[in-house]
């Protein structure tokens, strides 16, 4: 079940962001394994204040396994993050957590979704591939996405290794 993460999961949230990132290590991506960083508490409330923080549950314990952010950027809709417990992967989680993301964009009336990611991760550029987004070339960047780039860039994220992708709207999808 996907429902709207909850101010008393923030701690749980960071947690199963931390251990999701430890499987970085095995693609030899150890900037992104170091399990330090995680959403901030106050970006994580004021997400789940404005209604873009969700969770998907265990069906047994009712707890977050899976919780995906969302965001607007330049007028899209923009995907933050996406993390699934490591306990919970390989079972669609993720999967559900996107789709019903871009069933709410949809809903809300955008005509495309945004997000960056890893070029050379097997469960991310590709995985949003196979969801029907495409990388964004430079010269088709919007502000934000530049912004972002450096931002990123600043604390030493390598952007050589990161990309922006897009989802267009589907012609007729209501």
């Amino acid at each position: 079940m996907i429902r709207a993460a909850r101010i008393d999961e923030i701690e749980l949230l960071q947690r199963i962001e931390r251990d999701a990132d430890g499987a970085y290590a095995a693609v030899g991506r150890h900037d992104l394994a170091d399990g330090g960083d995680a959403i901030p508490s106050d970006v994580a409330a004021r997400a789940i204040q404005r209604g873009r923080l969700w969770v998907a549950e265990d069906p047994g314990t009712r707890a977050p396994v899976g919780w995906l952010f969302e965001t607007r950027s330049d007028g899209e809709w923009c995907i933050g993050q996406v993390s699934v417990a490591p306990s919970h992967g390989r079972r669609g989680i993720g999967t559900a957590l996107l789709l019903d993301s871009i069933a709410r964009a949809w809903e809300e009336g955008f005509t495309s979704i945004v997000l960056n990611t890893e070029r050379d991760v097997p469960w991310n550029r590709p995985w949003y591939e196979r969801h029907g987004f495409r990388v964004v070339a430079e010269a088709d960047w919007s502000d934000d996405m530049r912004v972002i780039v450096a931002e990123q860039d600043a604390p030493g994220l390598d952007w050589s290794a990161r990309v922006h992708m897009r989802l267009p709207r589907p012609a007729g999808v209501d």
